[in-house]
């Protein structure tokens, strides 16, 4: 499987969702992780680019693509929309990782919306948390109990962010544990890391159904109700 994860700064994709990626990519997945900015309202991005290509190589992303965007200033553009789908397309993802359409951070919005627009012909979305996100409302639950002190070893990586209360151990802790008392399995999970569907297409044996990306197929296939079959 090709796993996408999508995030406006660096360290974003890490904390919403580094425990299931590190997972992914031991059990013999493909991990691509897109950022469209250098986190420069938040420290040096020559600095933050280091640490967020560090962090690609300790999940063991296949591929890491950072965007040029300005920080703080990410709006649903053209541009955007265009940046996002032209990875989208060359990726390929059964499923995309994305963030929280009614996150705090208005650039968390931008990069969410985007997301749904330019990933419009992909069939698997998630939008992911992080220890700041209100009002989440997560219908997805994955044990990361097994990598949780990976994952803040993970986060660590951002030495530049130590600072900020919620790159601690015990919010990234806490969090996990408080979304498995949630998930109710919590008699034998004790970490997860919680997800909103934005998308979900599954096919006749309950699998997550990848639907063949759109500029690969005719027209005639596009428009077809026989070229949905399958999914439920």
């Amino acid at each position: 499987m090709d796993i996408l994860a999508i995030g406006a700064h660096p360290d974003d994709v890490e904390l919403g969702c580094g425990g299931l990626l590190l997972k992914a990519v031991r059990n013999g997945h493909n991990v691509h992780i897109l950022t469209l900015t250098r986190g420069a309202a938040s420290g040096d991005p020559k600095q933050r680019t280091r640490e967020l290509e560090k962090s690609a190589k300790f999940i063991g992303a296949k591929t890491l693509r950072i965007g040029d965007f300005e920080d703080t200033n990410l709006t649903v553009s053209s541009g955007l929309i265009k940046y996002i789908e032209s990875f989208v397309d060359e990726v390929g993802p059964d499923l995309i990782l994305t963030h929280f359409h009614g996150d705090v951070h208005h650039d968390h919005r931008a990069v969410s919306t985007a997301t749904l627009e330019a990933a419009r012909f992909n069939s698997n979305i998630l939008a992911y948390e992080i220890p700041l996100s209100r009002s989440f409302d997560p219908k997805v639950f994955y044990d990361i109990s097994d990598v949780i002190d990976e994952k803040v070893e993970l986060i660590r990586i951002f030495w530049s962010q130590r600072s900020k209360l919620y790159t601690k151990a015990n919010a990234i802790k806490g969090l996990a544990e408080f979304r498995a008392l949630q998930s109710r399995l919590n008699t034998s999970i004790d970490y997860v890391e919680s997800f909103e569907v934005l998308k979900m297409c599954l096919d006749v044996e309950f699998k997550l159904q990848k639907v063949p990306y759109h500029k690969s197929l005719p027209n005639e296939m596009i428009e077809s109700p026989e070229s949905l079959a399958g999914l439920t």
